[in-house]
């Protein structure tokens, strides 16, 4: 861990075993919080704050409102989910007396997101719980408290939990492998992985390397991490992604490339919405394109944009002009009540503007 680190991994570890105190104290759970539209890092980072509340004996779930993708499920942590929506006793429990495994939840720890609105159905019972502790790297938060620990300039949260995962070690004298046990390990890997677009993107330092060595110690399976996450494909993912290329229009002198995926595409194809998460990347990496931009329409009429730069558009305060966020090079947003042909226009009349 650099020096940099230090001061919000000691805070927010003193934070968290704060709550953990209070909780054992009271008898309460804490609830893990990320986004909607889940991805490795808010997957790696929430996994991992779980994992070492766990180990303190205290009963913790990640609340996530929609199902682990496929591509995850490698890594053996369904047993840390909670999912509002689902039938499960859990669900059932929360729903009548809000509380889970008998317990009043005592505190919310927020990871790679710190807006309720961008949770999904889990938002309002975030916003439910007095006490929040937020992890995240996101340039695009603006608010700040002793509870919050937001670095813009690290790889991922899943790296920022593991040095608060570092500084518990140090503060209470267990192993990290207590901490952080091979699910954990391989879950935060990956969403260092995931968020370092393996190890290649620019936010990638020599701490980050370490870290996922370390990461590797406690078993994070580096092989297969990588291929879950980048290379392995069902048939049906293949041919829609393969679809969703062809369809590529360019713009802007072809520095801009977009592609739009109606809800039909993925039906025909039998793929879900995942299906073409590897294809903005694969956009922005044309020769001579700045910008890709993806945009997916769901069966349920929401529209998913996912934004990629490569060295001077800001995709970050381009995705918050439609009510969205994320880092300068590569952002996201999802809209409502808008047809796909209107926001596919408006998209690249924006874009137009800029470049």
């Amino acid at each position: 861990m650099r020096e940099r680190y230090k001061e919000g991994s000691a805070r927010s570890a003193d934070n968290i075993l704060s709550v953990i105190d209070k909780a054992k104290k009271n008898d309460e759970a804490i609830l893990v919080f990320l986004h909607r539209s889940v991805d490795g890092d808010c997957i790696g980072s929430a996994s991992g704050i779980c994992s070492i509340i766990r180990s303190f004996g205290v009963d913790s779930y990640v609340a996530i409102p929609e199902q682990l993708p496929e591509n995850m499920e490698f890594m053996g942590i369904d047993g840390l989910f909670f999912h509002p929506d689902a039938n499960t006793h859990l669900a059932e429990e929360f729903t009548i007396s809000r509380t889970l495994a008998g317990r009043k939840i005592g505190a919310a720890v927020s990871c790679d997101i710190s807006d309720s609105s961008r949770m999904g159905s889990c938002g309002e019972i975030f916003d439910s719980i007095d006490t929040k502790i937020i992890i995240d790297h996101h340039e695009s938060v603006k608010d700040r408290s002793d509870l919050h620990w937001i670095d813009p300039e690290a790889s991922s949260a899943s790296e920022m939990v593991f040095y608060i995962a570092q500084q518990i070690a140090e503060i209470t004298g267990k192993e990290l492998k207590d901490l952080l046990d091979t699910s954990a390990a391989k879950a935060v890997l990956a969403g260092i992985v995931t968020d370092t677009g393996r190890f290649t993107f620019s936010n990638t330092r020599p701490e980050t390397l370490e870290t996922a060595g370390l990461l590797i110690e406690l078993g994070g399976d580096i092989s297969k991490v990588c291929y879950n996450l980048f290379d392995r494909k069902t048939k049906e993912k293949f041919l829609l992604s393969a679809w969703a290329r062809s369809e590529t229009r360019f713009y802007c002198d072809g520095k801009f490339a977009l592609t739009v995926v109606p809800a039909e595409q993925f039906a025909r194809f039998g793929a879900g919405p995942d299906g073409v998460d590897d294809v903005v990347s694969a956009m922005r990496d044309i020769d001579g394109v700045e910008l890709a931009i993806v945009l997916r329409e769901l069966e349920n009429g929401e529209i998913r944009c996912n934004v990629r730069s490569q060295e001077y558009f800001d995709c970050s305060k381009f995705a918050e002009g439609f009510g969205g966020g994320g880092h300068v090079r590569a952002s996201g947003f999802t809209v409502r009540n808008t047809g796909l042909d209107e926001l596919a226009g408006e998209v690249v009349k924006r874009v137009q503007d800029i470049l």
